[in-house]
Order: structure tokens, then sequence, then C-alpha cells
């Protein structure tokens, strides 16, 4: 009871405010001096007792932020790149409809990380409170269109294998030399089969 009297004369939080409280987080449904109950995202109900609560993030007191990392991969123009990604911000923010949601013109802090899959940048948005998800959601929306416009890539997982020497695929009881005529004929009867059963791709090959 005494640390919900805390929260209270605090402000740490109230009804109607999502926070999070040791990884679980909600919207707050009711409070009092004993108990915070939170609903979560797929509707369950959960009850904290006032006493365990040591540590709480609060997304909706006074206002919130956009936190978005853009991975680009490298072979992209990356100038380009940081152009797009903040051109589609402020043209959200110059908007009337998202105006009222957006407080302060995005930041654009340019490259914050190359990692093992891409390029990452950096993108501040100040929103009114709560409704840093649904901004987020329209800006990913607008910026992929324009990406794709732009020829912006987006890394997908790869791997390179680099070996000191050459390989060689050598069939026992055959040399090399033998090993590679057996394989080019392999092939060779390979690609006739698939001619035969495919007159089109036979036709386009010749």
């Amino acid at each position: 009871m005494i640390n919900g009297l805390l929260i209270l004369i605090e402000d740490q939080f109230a009804e109607g405010d999502v926070i999070v409280v040791d990884g679980r987080g909600g919207l707050v449904e009711h409070m009092d001096l004993r108990l915070t109950q939170l609903r979560n995202t797929e509707g369950s109900l959960i009850s904290i007792p006032n006493s365990a609560i040591r540590v709480v993030e609060n997304l909706s007191n006074g206002w919130s932020r956009v936190d978005l990392g853009i991975v680009i991969a490298y072979e992209n123009d990356l100038e380009q790149a940081i152009r797009i990604t903040e051109q589609v911000a402020l043209q959200m923010y110059r908007e009337p409809a998202w105006r009222e949601k957006i407080l302060e013109p995005p930041e654009m802090h340019g490259v914050d990380d190359l990692g093992e899959r891409g390029i990452t940048l950096r993108i501040w948005i100040k929103v009114q409170p709560l409704q840093q998800w649904r901004v987020a959601r329209e800006y990913r929306r607008r910026l992929k269109h324009a990406f794709d416009q732009a020829g912006i890539q987006i890394p997908f997982p790869q791997q390179t294998l680099w070996f000191h020497s050459p390989l060689e695929m050598r069939i026992q009881g055959l040399s090399p030399e033998e090993t590679h005529r057996l394989l080019h004929l392999m092939e060779s009867r390979l690609e006739a089969r698939l001619r035969e059963r495919d007159p089109v791709a036979n036709d386009l090959t010749n």
C-alpha cells in the first residue's frame, strides 16, 4: 500500500497509460493502493502487486518517440538512402493529418551501424503519447514504397564462403580427369531431358 501511495503521489503512471513492468507491458486498466492491472496486446489481463513494482517504463507520459533503425544493403547509394529516409518523414510531418501527431521535425542521425547484414540508418520522430506505433507503421509503409521506386534494397540473410584452395569433386575409383568428363556427360544428358520435357524452353534456347 505504501508503494501504491508513492506511485500516485509521484505520478509515475495512471489509468490509460501504457507501461512496462519487469518485461511485461500493457495498458493500465485499473490501479489502486495494492494492485496494478495491465491489458497486453493479446488481451490478457496482468495483475501486478504494487509491492513488486521496482522499475516502470512509462511509454505515454508527456510525449513519445519513434526510434527506427532502417537497415539497407551495402550495394545502395548511401547518400540517396539517407535523403529518402529523411524526406519521407518530413513529408509526413508537413501533412495536416499527421502534423497533429508529430510534435517536431524528424531528426535524421545518419549512419548508426555497419553490421553484417547491412548499414543501419537511425531516425527519431517525436510524437504525441501513444501515437508512436501508428506513426511508425505509416512511416514504414511509405518508406518501403519510396525505397522500391528508388531501387534501394533492403538486405536479406546471405552467407559467402571463401576457400583457401580450389575445391575438387572426385568420385571414388576415378581420376580427376575422368570425374570431370563424367560430370560433364551427366550435365549434358540432364539438359537434353529438360529440353524434351519443355519444348517452349527448347525453342527459347535455340
